[in-house]
């Protein structure tokens, strides 16, 4: 688990408190951004819905949901309470059903875009040594800061675009579709069940070392390379070679 196998792996419980931090505040930002950002489009789209329930806010406790919290410490990865919207209120139905869908999946791509940028700008801080111990606390959780956001963002964009119902790829694809359809049955009865499994069997793969098991870890091993990437692009930009 997430939290358990932070505090329990090596490094310094100084260093390991950095790290936290540096995640879940990041974490934070990052599935709220996602979910104001459905807000802030519905309205565009004439539906005040989302404003006038008060979640067009930053507030962390506006949009907390038990479940998707409990996950963030138990895998690394979670949600929040969905911002509430009312596509009756629409302008046009079906314009407002795809640009407050995908509202949420290009937050979390642009989040990404600026974290990786920011990552590559901050490299050569990171390699720096010799700091006080409040320098050093700041710098490993600044890092956690930056790469977990590119992690976390780009995760988020992958997983809400799932054609899994309640998940913004299930929006798309729903407003495409003729009313009634199997699969639009099978996804309203079976999507939750269906996001749950994907969740847990990721976990069993982790630890069992299942790789075709852990989607998302897979994923995950495809942004570490592109970490890497990034940090010896930073490297050779900021100091030759």
């Amino acid at each position: 688990m997430f939290a358990i196998n932070l505090l329990l792996g090596p490094g310094t419980f100084f260093n390991k408190i950095a790290v936290l931090i540096g995640f879940v505040l990041v974490a934070i930002i990052s599935i709220i951004s996602h979910e104001v950002s459905h807000g802030y489009v519905a309205l565009l789209n004439g539906d005040n819905t989302a404003k006038n329930r008060g979640r067009l806010t930053f507030n962390p406790s506006t949009h907390f949901e038990p479940v998707g919290t409990i996950l963030i410490f138990l895998t690394g990865f979670g949600w929040a309470k969905p911002v509430p919207i009312n596509p009756s209120n629409f302008k046009k139905y079906k314009s407002g059903m795809i640009t407050v869908s995908l509202a949420g999946i290009i937050t979390n791509c642009i989040l990404a875009g600026i974290f990786l940028l920011l990552y590559f700008l901050m490299v050569p801080l990171f390699y720096k040594s010799n700091d006080s111990v409040f320098l050093s606390f700041l710098k490993i959780m600044l890092n956690t800061f930056i790469t977990a956001g590119i992690r976390i963002n780009i995760m988020l964009a992958l997983f809400n675009s799932l054609p899994i119902y309640p998940l913004d790829g299930y929006n798309l694809v729903n407003i495409l579709l003729p009313k009634n359809t199997l699969y639009q049955s099978f996804m309203i009865k079976w999507g939750q069940v269906i996001i749950f499994t994907i969740v847990f069997l990721g976990i069993i793969g982790r630890y069992a070392s299942i790789p075709w098991l852990d989607l998302f870890g897979s994923f995950n091993n495809l942004i570490t390379k592109l970490l890497d990437y990034v940090e010896i692009k930073s490297i050779i930009y900021h100091f030759g070679g």
